[in-house]
């Protein structure tokens, strides 16, 4: 019998295979901007679309590096916010795949939205676009959820909706895909008159679900909509007025964090699905001694704890794996710590028996697990799981996982024995749904592959994104809910 997730990956193929492209025979032409390591031309590729990016643009070097390592064509690295009208309209490009610096929106940063410098350059972009001559027809934006209630957000809508564009916009996971990966993310999409999209019945709107994607517009089930027409992002239980905070001065709105509503018929695999049985990458990048003035960070609520390492350690060596702990996972004493393929992503015992309280372990066996961010080794909360090899959860569920702990605590058992360590570079690409083919340049160290995979997205959510974007409609747009 196969499971939920095999005929949701086929009811999505189906849907696809259906439809008609605005390009027809044409090859469009695609410009990326802020294209970091390949995530939107890999989803662009498994889209199925008739396209070619005719250039890439991004200021990170070692992305670029990867970028070129992968596709044979190296990102053009000038500032973005230094192009011109007359630059973009040379490349006649029919799309436009932008995925800007989420600083500015995150919850963890300052929230100086269009005051941060780093939001200046697609700032740009959108004043550029109304002067024009040959603008896209196309635009996908991804971004962090808390973006769409930025004023970014709003002048990017009020650009679009001048400039003859209509808009759907999504908060979207792999969760809802049926990939064990809690990584929620803002999109919009935009198609410019007279192109329509295939579901124009949610223009103008704001969904947290991917019925559309799957043809299934119309539905009351699976849009969300209800009589009342209400934002269909939103749950019953959250649709309600912003609560407001009171300052003590003044009384401001405290604006909404969007999250994606999971479909229970979509059934996750499990993450033993996702891992590598040994690491993939080169021994000379995972071993290399880390630099004098390297440091691993364990951050938890507003303490930090820094454990400093000297110019000859190893991380092999941070995993605090000694004889004795060997002897405790019944390993052979005589080098067998040294055998273990993993002993490079161990986590540093003396961080395990301090921190664990604060990380979000898992097991091969769980069915989610949570996003990994640019930060991930470094600082312990809200960077990315960990994973337990020693623990099933068939014993001991993810939800008694920190009571099962404290029963070790309480008994004296080395917390060792949890086998905790971090999820490799290649792992976190298999979150991502990178192809198998995609890999890293020697040279790029260990703490920079995980802060480029931080920076990226999900090619299985931004892929079936696109193939609806460029969908054509079999017969002539409706009237829609909204005219935005």
């Amino acid at each position: 019998m196969k499971s939920n997730w095999f005929d949701y990956e086929s009811v999505l193929r189906r849907a696809m295979m259906a439809m008609d492209y605005d390009s027809g025979t044409r090859t469009m032409r695609v410009l990326e901007f802020y294209c970091g390591i390949g995530g939107l031309r890999y989803s662009l590729e498994e889209s199925g679309v008739n396209a070619v990016v005719v250039d890439a643009f991004d200021i990170n070097a070692v992305g670029n590096d990867v970028y070129q390592h992968n596709f044979g064509h190296r990102p053009n690295q000038a500032n973005i916010q230094a192009l011109n009208v007359k630059q973009l309209d040379k490349y006649k490009a029919d799309a436009w795949l932008l995925s800007p610096p989420c600083q500015p929106y995150t919850r963890q940063g300052l929230q100086k939205d269009a005051d941060d410098a780093r939001a200046f350059s697609f700032l740009k972009m959108l004043e550029l676009l109304p002067l024009m001559t040959s603008p896209p027809t196309h635009l996908l934006v991804e971004n962090v959820v808390g973006f769409e209630n930025s004023i970014t957000h709003s002048r990017l809508l009020a650009v679009l909706k001048d400039a003859g564009f209509k808009t759907q916009e999504f908060i979207l996971s792999p969760l809802q895909f049926g990939i064990p990966y809690s990584r929620p993310r803002y999109f919009c999409l935009a198609k410019r008159e007279p192109l329509a999209f295939l579901s124009p019945v949610y223009n103008g709107l704001l969904l947290c679900e991917p019925g559309p994607l799957l043809g299934c517009a119309g539905s009351k089930s699976s849009s969300g909509l209800n009589d009342e027409n209400k934002n269909p992002c939103l749950r019953d239980e959250v649709a309600e007025e912003d609560k407001t905070l009171d300052t003590g001065r003044d009384v401001a709105l405290k604006p909404k964090r969007n999250e994606p509503i999971l479909d229970p018929g979509v059934i996750s695999r499990s993450i033993r699905d996702f891992l590598e049985s040994v690491p993939s990458a080169p021994e000379e990048a995972q071993f290399r001694p880390l630099e004098d003035e390297e440091t691993v960070r364990v951050l938890l609520q507003d303490s930090l704890e820094s454990f400093r390492l000297d110019s000859r350690s190893t991380v092999a060596q941070l995993s605090g794996e000694n004889e004795a702990e060997c002897a405790s996972l019944d390993r052979e004493r005589s080098g067998a710590c040294e055998e273990d393929p993993f002993a490079a992503y161990r986590v540093p015992l003396n961080v395990v028996q301090r921190w664990v309280d604060a990380y979000d372990v898992v097991t091969p066996e769980s069915v989610r697990c949570c996003c990994f961010t640019k930060s991930y080794t470094r600082y312990a909360k809200g960077t990315g799981s960990f994973l337990a090899t020693a623990v099933s959860t068939q014993e001991r569920s993810e939800i008694s996982f920190a009571k099962h702990i404290a029963n070790m605590r309480s008994e004296g058992q080395s917390l060792v024995e949890l086998g905790l360590r971090y999820f490799t570079p290649r792992e976190v690409a298999n979150f991502h749904s990178f192809p198998r083919n995609f890999t890293f340049p020697v040279h790029v160290r260990l703490k920079q592959r995980y802060a480029l995979l931080g920076n990226s997205l999900s090619v299985a959510v931004v892929s079936s994104l696109l193939k609806y974007l460029f969908a054509t409609p079999a017969e002539p747009a409706s009237t829609t809910l909204s005219s935005a």
